[in-house]
């Protein structure tokens, strides 16, 4: 957390010091623009409908697998759910206990299924479903990038899962749709979907900005919600923690 300033002259230390101090003092006059308001999902479906421009992506910053989130978060989903939505995906939701039971229940079956919010209470309590199992792999793919472009993926074994209009990528790896080439392996295609529900801060935007018409920033009650984080051994007043 902060910022870094480096100044570099003609061997002048307090000239270098007085720059600085010079941006270091601009920065921290500005240090309420560089944060960013992220509003929930519900809030951001209403921008995104007042807008009417699809697919919109919404992208689940504080469940971010990359940053060491466990990926279950449920808010979202619940969400999706309460609304009706149709055409409507989220990637991924870790929850291995949810594969097995579809990989038990075999393809095609209707199965009674309670969803993430497996990993800790702050990840929102398990979401119920009765949900069809359109698809599972062993999560094996190739991203087709921009990111990682060629390379072979692994997400353990995972399950499409449905239920009514919202569609759900479950894998057993921790990790970031980085692409879209792990869903399109299973026969899922965001670019098709109208509402698309992403765990992840930033990567996700090399390829899915290509084709969203709208992105919003969300957030979801997360291990990284800002009312969940303690900070017991900072040293220094740390802005906006204080």
């Amino acid at each position: 957390m902060g910022a870094l300033v480096t100044v570099v002259t003609h061997d002048d230390l307090a000239q270098a010091q007085s720059y600085a101090d010079e941006l270091a003092g601009w920065i921290y006059e500005r240090r309420r623009d560089w944060q960013l308001e992220m509003p929930d999902t519900r809030t951001a479906l209403r921008l995104a409908h007042d807008r009417d421009r699809y697919p919109v992506v919404f992208a689940d910053r504080n469940d971010n697998t990359g940053g060491g989130a466990p990926g279950d978060s449920t808010g979202m989903l619940r969400t999706f759910l309460d609304e009706q939505l149709s055409d409507a995906c989220i990637l991924y939701i870790v929850d291995p206990e949810a594969v097995r039971a579809c990989n038990d229940a075999g393809l095609g079956a209707s199965i009674p299924l309670l969803l993430g919010g497996k990993s800790t209470p702050e990840q929102g309590p398990p979401v119920s479903l009765h949900a069809q199992v359109v698809a599972i792999s062993d999560g094996q793919f190739q991203y087709t990038g921009p990111m990682y472009a060629g390379l072979i993926g692994n997400l353990g074994p995972s399950a499409w899962v449905r239920q009514d209009g919202v569609h759900v990528l479950v894998v057993s790896t921790r990790e970031q749709p980085y692409d879209t080439a792990f869903a399109e392996s299973v026969g899922l295609d965001p670019k098709r979907m109208r509402y698309v529900g992403v765990k992840s801060a930033a990567r996700f935007r090399a390829a899915f900005s290509r084709w969203a018409q709208q992105i919003h920033v969300v957030s979801e009650s997360s291990v990284h919600s800002p009312q969940h984080v303690r900070s017991q051994r900072l040293g220094r007043r740390v802005y906006p923690l204080e």
